[in-house]
């Protein structure tokens, strides 16, 4: 209750020093936003944008480059990159009208699902209406996150933007030293046989930052589509399976067999994403498991890199029935909320409209190569763009983090805690009953 009280309170800061007020409706439902006139209109988008980041820039540029073409319009922003404080911050700002920003983003899944139940989301069809061929601008990709009709909801809600798959990629020399070929790790076990081939040798299979507990999020998903194919997710998330079951401690299980034997990393609470990032980017070990925006940062004057010794896999399966389903699909999507200001919400609107626009997501994919779900048509990205997209046009079937098709919104943090405890030495028991623990308190 604690550390709720102490979410609630900085969310509140946060908003305070934002400055948005959020006004009452005038009932217009115009869906012709271009031909608007708007003054002194200001909207909220609430994100993960990190200014340090190679993305930050690029998000920025847009946010400049709308405001100087509609100058009626302020675009603020409340950018919060780490996850579990960016999703405490949503919760709080979206449980009170008078402080909900005017866009959000979001994964899909159930805790969207919530807000759209509620009718805090406006639903996009009347704009594709409006406007055909922005409609046209998506591809299928992210068609899972503005879907609500599994919920009871007809409609299009959000406007999807990036994309991703879950990947295995590797260091080509570390591999051809130690005997491995690549195209053998089909399979968990195969990669297990390989990490043990590599210890022996004196080489660190992974290095993963769990200082950053979506990594072990991640793992604990994308082995779960591969043990029991991706409608395991909605089976966790109508509680058929249970967190502690035996299904879920094989998971468990696998997990804390690979940190027992070292294969994971040798200082997994200590290291964080970037600096994971940075061991495997400079050869201090040979595996990484990352969604393929890995395959759009910053690789410049990296030797491995720029001599082509890094290559993407899909990860491996546990059972072959499920090869190709992966942990992936939309990465996120922007929700346009209805605070009741029909100029805000159509400044929101007009705002995804830009961003959305083919030379902005050009632009923005010259400088971050990474899936969309926005058609793009520019030529640029690198080998290991292509070896990505061609894994991902083998895909059969995706989801997301397996915690978003939970109706109990706090199930991402809860897991991915839990799960941190393996890296303390918690047991699959320890770590089942954490969760379902903590999912009895909340209910």
């Amino acid at each position: 209750m604690k550390k709720k009280l102490l979410a609630a309170v900085l969310a509140a800061a946060m908003v305070a020093s934002t400055g948005c007020v959020v006004m009452a409706a005038d009932g217009d439902t115009d869906y012709d936003v271009e031909n608007r006139e708007y003054k002194d209109v200001t909207i909220t988008l609430h994100t993960r944008w990190d200014a340090a980041d190679i993305t930050g820039t690029l998000y920025q540029n847009i946010v400049d480059g709308f405001m100087k073409k509609y100058p009626g319009i302020k675009v603020e922003s409340i950018n919060i990159p780490t996850e579990s404080e960016w999703l405490n911050s949503e919760s709080v700002l979206m449980a009170d009208k008078s402080s909900m920003p005017n866009i959000i983003v979001e994964y899909g899944g159930s805790r969207v699902a919530g807000y759209v139940q509620e009718d805090l989301i406006v639903d996009m069809d009347p704009y594709y209406e409006q406007y055909p061929e922005w409609k046209e601008r998506f591809n299928s990709i992210g068609d899972g996150m503005t879907d609500y009709t599994a919920y009871g909801v007809e409609g299009t809600y959000g406007v999807p933007w990036s994309a991703y798959e879950v990947m295995l990629f590797y260091n080509e020399d570390i591999l051809n030293e130690n005997g491995i070929d690549p195209a053998s790790l089909k399979s968990w076990d195969d990669l297990m046989d390989a990490c043990a081939k590599l210890k022996e040798n004196g080489v660190q299979p992974f290095e993963m930052g769990e200082k950053d507990d979506y990594r072990f999020g991640h793992l604990h998903s994308v082995l779960n589509y591969k043990t029991y194919g991706c409608e395991i997710a909605e089976k966790l998330g109508s509680r058929e399976i249970s967190y502690d079951g035996e299904e879920e401690k094989k998971i468990y299980d696998m997990i804390k067999d690979a940190v027992d034997k070292g294969y994971l990393g040798t200082n997994l609470l200590g290291n964080d994403d970037g600096q994971e990032r940075s061991i495997f980017n400079t050869g201090g070990c040979a595996f990484i498991t990352m969604g393929t925006w890995f395959c759009a940062e910053d690789h410049d004057a990296l030797e491995l890199f720029d001599s082509q010794k890094v290559h993407a896999i899909r990860f491996p399966y546990v059972d072959e029935k499920y090869e190709f389903h992966d942990m992936g699909g939309g990465n996120e999507a922007y929700y346009i909320v209805d605070t009741g200001d029909a100029d805000e919400v159509a400044a929101s609107v007009l705002f995804m409209k830009y961003m959305t626009s083919e030379d902005v997501v050009n632009t923005f994919y010259e400088g971050y190569p990474a899936p969309m779900s926005v058609n793009v048509t520019t030529e640029a990205g690198d080998y290991l763009t292509a070896e990505a997209n061609e894994i991902i046009a083998g895909t059969k079937e995706v989801r997301g983090d397996i915690e978003n098709y939970d109706s109990a919104t706090h199930m991402i943090n809860t897991v991915r805690q839990a799960l941190q405890g393996i890296a303390m030495g918690h047991s699959s028991e320890e770590v089942g009953k954490t969760i379902t623990d903590l999912i009895a308190e909340y209910e």
